[in-house]
């Protein structure tokens, strides 16, 4: 994976510096999104700011994506860093449980094609509660 990160990083003329490296690691290492501030808790070599810019810039790069909860943003890693899905997402608890359905993708590309529409992202999240606070 990190191959893929410096062959991005070189075609846009930018270096991986310790810290972006290291936000992409905390990235890579979760199981569920995460706020800017939970990824400044794990990280060691960047300050605040520097995470809130790197995000910024993964996000520009397509290395990143966000996952709206409520009003407030998650990151996750795009493709081609971790395969496409949606999210179960709990109201009481804040959880964020990873979605893949191949039925989903069945669906959208159906509605898309009834539409005569070309789909170029989507997302889809089903809120309620989860086993634990159910």
């Amino acid at each position: 994976m990190e191959k893929e990160l410096e062959t991005i990083f070189a075609q846009q003329k930018l270096r991986i510096t310790r810290p972006r490296r290291e936000i992409f690691r905390v990235l890579q290492q979760s199981q569920a999104p995460l706020s800017a501030s939970m990824i400044n808790t794990h990280c060691t070599t960047a300050d605040r700011t520097s995470v809130y810019r790197t995000l910024e810039l993964f996000h520009r790069l397509s290395i990143i994506k966000s996952v709206q909860f409520g009003w407030r943003q998650r990151y996750e890693l795009a493709d081609p860093f971790k395969i496409h899905h949606h999210h179960l997402s709990c109201t009481q608890c804040g959880r964020l449980i990873d979605l893949q359905s191949p039925e989903i993708e069945n669906l959208v590309n159906v509605v898309a094609s009834q539409n005569n529409f070309v789909v170029t992202d989507h997302t889809f999240e089903i809120r309620g509660l989860c086993q634990d606070c159910r």
